[in-house]
């Protein structure tokens, strides 16, 4: 009687966290619900591209502190995107994605380098995950 109490008790807790984890992975998608009008209305200040044999890879900087990550398929077809906002700590922008895989893509943190033409992302100083030139 007792284990099957056990076993009731742990199999509520695991579907509690499962629930929770599915609800806390849909937050990010729903603040950008909020955003999207603004950030589709917001023009472009600054864009950067990396060629790569399938895959693109654009970075934009938008007005209104708004940035997009997006990846191209074969010079058509727009087939992923991480849209966010950053906020600047002097020269370094701080990425916030709506979508927390553009952290793992990008980084936390950019830096764009207007003599080379480019930007670099990066999470701690000098590594850096990835580079596009400006477009």
């Amino acid at each position: 009687m007792i284990n099957n109490l056990n076993i009731y008790i742990m199999k509520f807790i695991v579907l509690i966290f499962i629930v929770t984890v599915l609800i806390i992975s849909c937050a990010g998608s729903k603040n950008f619900k909020r955003d999207e009008e603004a950030f589709k209305s917001s023009n472009v200040i600054m864009s950067f591209k990396s060629v790569a044999d399938m895959n693109d890879s654009y970075f934009v900087i938008k007005e209104n502190n708004f940035i997009e990550y997006y990846k191209v398929l074969y010079d058509s077809v727009k087939n992923t995107s991480y849209p966010g906002k950053y906020t600047k700590n002097g020269d370094t922008m701080l990425l916030s994605f709506y979508n927390k895989k553009g952290y793992s893509l990008l980084g936390h943190k950019a830096l764009v380098e207007k003599n080379n033409k480019e930007i670099v992302f990066f999470d701690n100083f000098p590594g850096y995950k990835k580079r596009l030139i400006i477009n």
